[in-house]
This record gives C-alpha cells, structure tokens and sequence, in this order.
C-alpha cells in the first residue's frame, strides 16, 4: 500500500507538469495521453487511499464508543473495565500503523 509520502510526491510532480516549458510536452513519454493516464491512476490512488482509511477510522471510533455506551447503561462498573482496555488498545494500534 502507498504511503503519504507518495501521494504527496504525486501531487506535486502534478504541480511541476504545469510548470514545464511547450516543448517538454513534445516527448513521447510527455504526450497528453501519458500525462493524463498517470494524473487519473495517481487521483485514483489517492481517494481510495483515504476514503477507505477515512472510513475505517470512523466506524472503529464508532464502535469503541457505542461500546462504552452500552456498557455505562448496562453497568458502570463494565463501563469502567471497558475504558481502562482503551489506552491498550490505542497503543498496540499505533503499533501497528508504524510496523506497517
């Protein structure tokens, strides 16, 4: 999977096509349809990229919290055991981001 880092370096090669003099676009590896190709993949990338990240935190940090909702109402006392596992549960996710 890419990282930010790429798709930050996609952007801004983007960015320096516009820059380039008429001719750089006279190459056969600079030709319209190259250049369009690699915006539409890179535009790809990215909005999959983010949407499905996007969309896995919020339905994780909905969970968690539907979760401790449902525990308070139940018993505070579950509700309690439930909120002390979080900070375990955030350090082994970020665990996990950065080994990956």
């Amino acid at each position: 999977m890419y990282n930010f880092e790429h798709y930050l370096a996609c952007f801004y090669d983007a960015a320096a096509m516009l820059r380039n003099e008429v001719g750089w676009f006279d190459g056969e590896e600079n030709s319209a349809d190259n250049l369009s190709m690699r915006l539409a993949n890179d535009a790809t990338f990215v909005r999959a990229a983010f949407s499905n990240r996007l969309s896995i935190f919020i339905q994780d940090s909905a969970a968690v919290i539907v979760g401790l909702l449902i525990g308070a109402l139940l018993h505070w006392r579950l509700a309690l055991v439930a909120f002390a596992t979080l900070p375990i549960l955030c350090v082994s996710a970020i665990a996990q981001v950065c080994t990956s």
